[in-house]
């Protein structure tokens, strides 16, 4: 029987090939930036059941899940044993994770009233990365904190960190605002950002402690002792492999009528204020990037 057809030329080879290329890359540039919005839309769903589920824990479990992630850097003095000369007053670094979130929190140092209220709220130990580490640039993305950024606060092995039992004159992580410096000395006007995210007064100054919710905390209920856990802390995706992406909780301790740290009146019992992703981004403002609404 004879077969149909002929024989392409080189010429009209090169021309169907030429074709295909064109269409294959018209195929990738309209998936680029797929990557981002998913993890957006990842971001904005996971704010959200966060927030909900650590409200719900509260009211099962009659306070607040314990063990959060300092997101500081610890130091230990003598040899590298995580003892008990562990002390966290000097933790002024922060790990490392997206500039954006970095230029929003500072350090604060816990005062008796702004201790009292984290421990009225079921927060008494949080994880800080201890060991001869105290640079920032030295804890995640390298041999010594393991392979895993955002394992970096668990226990040496995957991580460098330890649990710490909260005293006075500790430093904790604190969202930046008026009279409460970033950890790159820079101080605000005004505590607008706070606005934003959680509605407080923007001509006050406020406490705001930020703490990662990494697998170490209670909230993970690894035992199966706790209602309302989950079962894995949700990580943000598409960071450079070297950050930390876990979404941070923000805890009001308590605002200054004048203005001044100095003279913070404290709450009872520490607030959660709203949950954030590891860039910054609040519930509104992350929906707000996935539909368009914020460039």
């Amino acid at each position: 029987m004879k077969r149909l057809g002929r024989q392409f030329t080189l010429i009209e080879l090169l021309v169907v090939v030429t074709i295909l290329a064109t269409l294959a890359g018209a195929i990738l540039v309209s998936y680029d930036g797929l990557e981002e919005k998913a993890a957006q839309g990842q971001a904005a769903h996971s704010l959200g059941t966060l927030d909900s589920t650590l409200r719900t824990y509260k009211v099962l479990n009659k306070a607040f899940p314990d063990e959060f992630d300092s997101l500081l850097v610890g130091t230990t003095t003598g040899t590298d044993t995580l003892s008990a000369t562990f002390t966290a007053t000097t933790a002024t670094a922060i790990v490392s994770m997206p500039p954006k979130l970095q230029g929003k929190l500072g350090p604060h140092q816990l005062t008796a009233d702004g201790l009292a209220a984290l421990n009225a709220a079921g927060i008494t130990r949080l994880r800080y990365i201890g060991s001869t580490l105290t640079d920032s640039s030295n804890i995640v993305g390298n041999a010594e904190a393991g392979s895993i950024p955002t394992r970096a606060f668990d226990n040496t092995g995957r991580g460098r960190g330890i649990a710490r039992t909260l005293a006075v004159g500790d430093h904790v992580a604190v969202v930046e605002g008026l009279d409460v410096a970033d950890f790159g000395a820079a101080t605000p006007s005004d505590s607008s950002r706070l606005r934003d995210i959680g509605g407080l007064d923007e001509t006050l100054a406020h406490v705001v402690v930020a703490v990662g919710i990494g697998n170490n905390s209670t909230l993970v209920d690894k035992t199966g002792d706790r209602t309302g856990g989950l079962s894995e802390a949700p990580t943000y995706s598409n960071l450079p492999k070297d950050q930390y992406g876990r979404y941070i909780a923000l805890f009001h301790l308590g605002s200054s009528t004048d203005a001044t740290q100095a003279n913070v009146q404290y709450l009872g019992e520490a607030k959660l204020l709203a949950v954030i992703d590891t860039k910054g981004d609040w519930l509104d403002e992350e929906i707000a990037e996935f539909t368009g609404q914020k460039n």
